[in-house]
């Protein structure tokens, strides 16, 4: 069903979870492993997407229809045949949630990466659609839903101002929307089920050093009033939740004062008398750099799971009544990880992902009633036919003492000594890798290559001070983190320094142009995706919605402390010694075309060796897996030429995409 969930901050340049890469050299392969086809790991999987709906009977779910995915809903109980509500011929459905009256699902569409989102109402008997909201150039967003009123959701459409989002009350049934708040001021507002109405609790201010101020305003107060004012240092992991279902308590996150978060909660009789010293209850205080909520109490909204994320996660169970559930899924899961993704109303039947570093994701059905578990779906059943490599869990140090938290994973067909290497680098860059199920770590070491994710400094999830320290770094100890990765990997006998490349996607990709530039003779190849070249057209471009936390995004970059021209891989190009894959989707909203054809251009002035491709139906990195596809296809053979490496032939993967191959250095296929 549609739910209200934590949000702490958002990256601004995310890299795609989906994002691909490739490894290895020539090798005796009558006695290697089998080659993973592409289309295992990164083709349409055979369900995503889950979604149980509030009585527990029925699930929505992602699945294949003629070779792209669309939506389907079928019972639990398996007496009647799934049933496919929509039938989209190019791209892929995207996944929907239920109404809580279980009466409709709501999903979402853009124009081809556009991120100009339209939300959709779908009858899950019959799959007959409507639009709520504007069909093109509104960025629409859910910003809240409740079950006291199952046929409302509270919406944001920016179509009177596009950097603002009003608030509407939308009637899903009639499709009418009632104007709720309007935004003139530029301040965000937070909306919640208070006292049996819609009510605009929480107003937001980005304040000029990058910090940012709450101002309170509850039920039966006319006028806002200041609550909570953070400064840069602690506004990017302070923030607030909600309210429980009674509205009695507001609960949120602080890192005021210390390195890692709080989850804390303040009583609505402090909120009714309190200004900016209103006091509030700690409910956990954690020891690593990442919190959040895992579950929530359904009646009561109160938090009853927690989880903390390091390098792997730890579960901290609030509630004892859910030990027993615990206890069992853990059994249930053995070694491998598990995360509750979904519950019904009663709180009944639980849905679980299962999977961890060597196992594909499973979805399995737990009755809590019953304490019985079942599997409903392996989500890529054909990757388990595969011996997957495990991953390992580093801690490195920086040049300069900084911990460096990364993850290996080693391929198996590495005889002795130092081997090619992959370093992929997040997006964001106030984002983080994980451990656990990497299909871009499983495809590199199938293919030969070792693979090193870094979470360099800049990243979230590992604390207030590791995050700040990103702050002005771009270009400059954010890359030098990298090479110090490269660099262990190199002392310690993994990589072969010959035979290192770097690649990632949005920030990654940045960061991979970075490498050619910066440390020329360090990388024999790059692979960019929608990364930025120039930071001066990237905050040019930067979409008018994100008014709101541009200047913590400039401010990390280091705006008025940095020289923008210097930190621009397009300044450097004559540094370039070494080949670049470079791609983007024409539509992209992030980082605009602009970017990648404007170094395109340079390095092809300085004939340097590039391959560019462009997708014209794709925006910030690749939704139509026949893109994807086509993608990894062209990294794989350009690694191979470049570094070497086992790779699978293209065959018709390429006119099967929209790719326009713009400039080649690789043979035609």
């Amino acid at each position: 069903m549609l739910k209200k969930g934590l949000r702490w901050g958002t990256a601004l340049l995310v890299g795609l979870t989906g994002s691909l890469t490739i490894s290895s050299r020539a090798m005796d392969t009558s006695s290697t492993p089998p080659l993973i086809p592409r289309e295992v790991l990164f083709g349409n999987p055979e369900i995503a997407g889950v979604e149980l709906s509030p009585d527990g009977t029925r699930i929505a779910y992602l699945a294949p229809y003629r070779g792209v995915l669309n939506l389907w809903v079928r019972d639990l109980d398996g007496r009647e045949q799934p049933r496919l509500l929509t039938r989209k011929t190019d791209r892929p459905q995207q996944s929907a949630g239920w109404t809580p009256d279980g009466r409709f699902l709501i999903s979402s569409r853009d124009a081809q990466g556009d991120e100009n989102t339209v939300l959709v109402r779908i009858d899950p008997s019959t799959g007959d659609t409507v639009d709520l909201t504007p069909p093109s150039g509104v960025l629409a967003i859910v910003s809240a839903s409740d079950r006291d009123v199952p046929g409302e959701l509270v919406v944001g459409l920016n179509d009177r101002d596009p950097r603002y989002h009003d608030l509407y009350v939308l009637d899903i049934a009639s499709g009418e929307r009632e104007l709720l708040y309007q935004v003139d001021d530029g301040r965000p507002v937070q909306v919640d089920r208070l006292n049996g109405e819609w009510h605009p609790y929480l107003r937001t201010e980005a304040l000029a050093n990058g910090g940012q101020a709450y101002e309170l305003r509850l039920p039966g107060e006319k006028q806002w009033r200041p609550f909570l004012k953070f400064d840069f240092e602690d506004a990017r992991l302070s923030g607030l939740a909600g309210f429980t279902r009674d509205g009695q308590w507001l609960y949120g996150q602080l890192s005021t004062g210390e390195d890692k978060p709080r989850l804390v909660r303040w009583s609505r009789q402090e909120l009714e008398s309190c200004t900016t010293d209103c006091r509030f209850e700690v409910v956990h205080r954690a020891t690593s750099g990442s919190l959040g909520i895992g579950m929530s109490a359904i009646e009561t909204g109160v938090p009853t799971v927690l989880v903390e994320t390091d390098l792997r996660s730890e579960r901290f169970i609030l509630d004892p009544s859910l030990r027993s559930d615990y206890d069992a899924l853990e059994r249930l899961a053995g070694s491998n990880e598990f995360s509750v993704v979904d519950r019904d109303r009663k709180d009944r039947l639980w849905l679980v992902l299962v999977a961890s570093d060597r196992q594909g994701e499973q979805i399995w059905l737990w009755d809590r009633d019953r304490r019985q578990h079942q599997l409903l779906f392996s989500v890529q059943p054909k990757l388990d036919d595969y011996a997957l490599a495990s991953m390992e869990s580093l801690d490195l140090k920086a040049r300069d003492g900084r911990r460096l938290p990364a993850y290996l994973t080693r391929t198996p067909l590495a005889n002795d000594g130092p081997q090619p290497l992959v370093l992929v680098v997040h997006g964001g860059p106030q984002a983080r890798d994980y451990w656990g199920l990497n299909r871009t770590h499983q495809w590199l070491a199938n293919r030969g290559y070792h693979v090193m994710s870094v979470n360099y400094r800049g990243s979230t999830g590992f604390g207030k001070e590791h995050l700040l320290a990103g702050e002005g770094e771009w270009y400059a100890r954010m890359q030098d983190d990298l090479v110090d990765a490269v660099r262990w990997a190199v002392d310690q006998g993994i990589a072969d320094p010959d035979k290192v490349v770097i690649k990632g996607a949005s920030y990654g990709g940045y960061a991979a142009l970075a490498g050619l530039t910066r440390d020329p003779s360090l990388f024999a190849a790059a692979v960019s995706e929608v990364g930025p070249s120039n930071l001066r057209t990237l905050l040019e471009a930067i979409p008018p919605y994100w008014a709101a936390v541009r200047i913590n995004f400039e401010r990390m970059i280091g705006v008025g402390s940095v020289d923008l021209d210097a930190i621009s891989p397009i300044n450097h190009v004559d540094q370039i010694q070494r080949p670049l894959l470079l791609g983007h989707g024409a539509n992209d909203p992030r980082v605009s075309l602009q970017e990648s054809e404007s170094i395109a251009a340079a390095m092809t002035s300085r004939k340097l060796p590039i391959d560019f491709v462009v997708f014209p139906d794709e925006g910030h990195g690749w939704a139509n897996p026949r893109n994807a596809l086509a993608w990894a296809a062209l990294e794989e053979h350009f690694l191979q030429q470049h570094i070497g490496g086992r790779v699978e032939p293209f065959g018709d993967v390429l006119k099967q995409s929209s790719m326009d191959w713009r400039l080649r250095s690789l043979p035609t296929p």
